[in-house]
């Protein structure tokens, strides 16, 4: 099954991290994933939108950014585990993170932002990951490229950071975040083949309204941003 879910990112929304360099906006591609920025966002001459440099109309309010992503359900795969690559995305959209795409390494991403020469920037993971490949990720990926871990509550990324503690030779590179109880199951229980999202982003915090075929509804959760321990 797709799920194309529509995002609203309301004025004043922030980036959980911010690039360290504008991404190149890469043309729609396959893998489960594709980006389409509206007519509310306004590209610079690299082909991006940018937050900050955006017209503002007579009204004087700023207006919203709108992209999309299509996620494509793997066989069996369970509906928390495409809440959270959802939310992968939603964090990270301003590294342009691609879903499901392998980058020619025996371990495979969930979400991954590349460069305009093939680099990784950014590799997120969702759910349930060993300690070998953390490790293993983390040391092959380098110190200045973030390594993100995606958990469906504070309790399971609190789980995770005791099992990987002193397993993961750069725990410095890697950080677990979470979010409240049951904001990421609700996620997964409204998610429908088409999804209308409106999103504000905070520094500790994520306020989201869904809008399906079938329902709309409010979520609020704050972000939990573990650090991992030697």
């Amino acid at each position: 099954m797709k799920y194309t879910c529509t995002i609203e990112h309301l004025p004043g929304s922030r980036p959980l991290e911010a690039p360290p360099r504008p991404p190149r906006h890469i043309p729609e591609h396959g893998g489960g994933y594709s980006t389409g920025f509206g007519m509310d966002a306004s590209p610079d001459t690299d082909g991006y939108a940018d937050y900050g440099q955006r017209p503002v109309p007579a009204s004087g309010l700023p207006l919203p950014v709108r992209d999309r992503i299509v996620l494509d359900a793997a066989p069996g795969e369970v509906p928390w585990h495409i809440a959270l690559k959802f939310l992968g995305y939603l964090l990270y959209r301003e590294w342009e993170p691609r879903v499901e795409e392998g980058v020619g390494w025996h371990y495979k991403p969930d979400l991954v932002s590349l460069d305009a020469a093939g680099n990784i920037r950014l590799w997120l993971d969702c759910g349930n990951i060993a300690a070998r490949k953390t490790d293993r990720v983390a040391a092959k990926l380098g110190e200045d490229t973030p390594f993100r871990i995606l958990r469906r509550t504070e309790k399971d990324a609190r789980q995770l950071a005791a099992t990987l503690a002193g397993k993961v030779r750069h725990p410095q590179r890697v950080r677990l975040i979470a979010f409240d109880a049951g904001f990421v199951d609700a996620i997964a229980a409204s998610l429908d083949s088409t999804n209308r999202i409106k999103a504000l982003r905070e520094a500790d915090r994520l306020d989201l309204t869904f809008e399906t075929r079938q329902d709309r509804l409010e979520l609020r959760s704050r972000l939990h941003v573990l650090e991992l321990k030697g």
